[in-house]
C-alpha cells in the first residue's frame, strides 16, 4: 500500500479501506480476522453505511460465515446436511430456549461422526445398533454422565423426528427409526429418578431451618409452586398479581397463575426487607443459576440431615401429595404446568400406596354397606350364568 491509498484509509472506520476497482471506480471493503470479507453499497457518512458496517462487525456476522463454511463442506444427502436444514427451525426442536438447546446438543452427539454418511443408507438395524450404545452409562473425561435408559429414550424420540423431517423432504421413503426396536425396561434397570420427600423430610427440615431464613424460604417456594428450579428461583414481586404468581413457565412457554399459600406467604413476609428482584439470592445479591442454585440448596438438606433430599424432589413431593389427595390429573396439571397424563404418571409414583389402598377399601365397604337391594349381586348372577 502506497503511502497516499495509506493517508486516504486514515479517516475511515476501523476495518474498512478503500481501493478502486478495475473499472475505476473507488470502493470500500470491510476486513477484520474472523469475519467474512464483505463490500458496502451505502455511500461513506451516511445511515445506510453506518447499518451495513454494524451488520458486518456483528457476531451474527461470524456465525453466518460459520453456516456458509459448514455448508460448502456439507456433502449433499448426508447426515450433516439434513441436520443443517433441520436446526435451522428452532421451533422444531422444541417450544423454549431450554428444549431447544437440549434437543440440539442431543442431534449433534449423534451427528458427530456420522456427518458425511447418507441418509437414505441408514437402516432400522443402524438406529437398533445407536440406541443399545446409548443405554449404556458412561463418564467422559471431565465427569459428565451420559446415558441410561431415560437418554435412550429420549435419543430415539428425537431421532423419530429427525428421520421424519428427512421423509417430508423427500430423502427417503419410510422413517427406519419406526421399524426400530422400542427402548424396553428390563427388571430392575428402571430409575425412580430423583427421591420424593415424604411428610417427614418436609417437617424435619422445617425443624431446622426456621422462617426468616432463606433456606426455609427456598424449600416453601419450591413446594407450594411446583416449579422447576430455573422457574421458581427467579420469582419475585413483579410476578405477584392479584395475589398470585404468574409464571411463564421457561422449558414449556405456558403462562400459569397460582394462588399463593399461606405457608409461603408467612415465609415470604419474615424474610428481612430487600430491594432484590428475586426472593432467593446469593450471598452477593445476585439471582441464582439453575446450577448454582441446585448444589447449595443440596448443601442445606445435608445441614438438616435429608441427604437424599433435592429441590426436584419438591416439586415431586407436590405431585404425591395431591395423588395422595386423589385430584384428578387435569387438576394436577393445572398446578404442574405438565401437558400429558403419562408426565404426572411418572411424578405421581410415590403417592402412598398404602394410604390410598385404606381410602379405596373403606369407599367399598361403605358402598357396600349402603347398597342393600343387590344390585350388583344380581348383575353378577347374570353375568355368571351367561358365561
Amino acid at each position: 500500500m502506497n503511502k497516499r491509498t495509506s493517508r486516504s484509509n486514515r479517516f475511515l472506520p476501523e476495518y474498512v479501506s478503500r481501493f478502486k476497482d478495475r473499472h475505476g471506480k473507488e470502493r470500500l471493503r470491510f476486513r477484520r480476522k474472523g469475519y467474512p470479507s464483505r463490500y458496502f453499497t451505502a455511500p461513506l457518512g451516511t445511515e445506510a453505511f453506518r447499518e451495513e458496517y454494524r451488520r458486518f462487525n456483528s457476531p451474527e456476522a461470524i456465525a453466518e460465515a460459520r453456516e456458509q463454511a459448514h455448508a460448502e463442506r456439507t456433502v449433499p444427502g448426508s447426515i450433516g446436511d439434513l441436520l443443517r436444514r433441520y436446526l435451522a427451525v428452532p421451533e422444531r426442536l422444541g417450544p423454549s430456549e431450554v428444549t431447544q438447546t437440549k434437543v440440539r446438543q442431543i442431534l449433534e452427539r449423534f451427528a458427530e461422526d456420522r456427518e458425511d454418511r447418507p441418509v437414505k443408507g441408514v437402516r432400522f438395524d443402524h438406529i437398533d445398533a445407536i440406541i443399545a450404545k446409548a443405554r449404556v452409562k458412561t463418564v467422559d473425561e471431565k465427569g459428565r454422565k451420559f446415558g441410561g435408559i431415560e437418554a435412550a429414550r429420549k435419543l430415539r424420540k428425537e431421532l423419530r423426528r429427525f428421520f421424519a423431517f428427512a421423509r417430508k423432504l423427500g430423502w427417503i421413503t419410510s422413517n427406519p427409526v419406526e421399524d426400530s426396536q422400542a427402548v424396553k425396561v428390563a427388571p430392575g434397570e428402571r430409575s425412580l429418578g430423583f427421591y420424593t420427600w415424604t411428610e417427614a423430610d418436609i417437617a424435619t427440615y422445617r425443624a431446622h431451618w426456621q422462617r426468616g431464613t432463606k433456606q426455609r424460604l427456598a424449600m416453601e417456594l419450591m413446594l407450594w409452586t411446583d416449579q422447576r428450579k430455573v422457574d421458581a428461583i427467579h420469582l419475585g414481586r413483579q410476578h405477584i398479581r392479584a395475589g398470585k404468581f404468574a409464571i411463564r413457565q421457561t422449558k414449556t412457554g405456558k403462562l400459569l397463575h397460582l394462588p399463593i399459600a399461606p405457608q409461603l406467604a408467612a415465609a415470604i413476609a419474615a424474610m428481612p426487607p430487600s430491594d432484590a428482584l428475586c426472593f432467593l439470592v446469593t450471598e452477593w445479591g445476585k439471582p441464582f443459576s439453575v446450577k448454582g442454585f441446585g448444589g447449595w440448596f443440596r448443601e442445606q438438606c445435608n445441614a438438616a440431615g435429608l441427604p437424599r433430599c433435592t429441590a426436584h424432589g419438591l416439586r415431586k413431593a407436590t405431585m404425591r401429595r395431591m395423588a395422595e389427595l386423589e385430584m384428578p390429573n387435569k387438576t394436577m396439571k393445572s398446578v404442574s404446568g405438565h401437558s400429558k397424563d403419562d408426565e404426572v404418571a411418572r411424578y405421581t409414583e410415590a403417592a402412598n400406596q398404602e394410604r390410598l389402598a385404606e381410602g379405596a377399601i373403606k369407599r367399598l365397604s361403605e358402598w357396600e354397606m349402603s347398597n342393600p337391594d343387590g344390585r350388583l349381586d344380581a348383575k353378577s348372577a347374570q353375568g355368571t350364568e351367561n358365561d
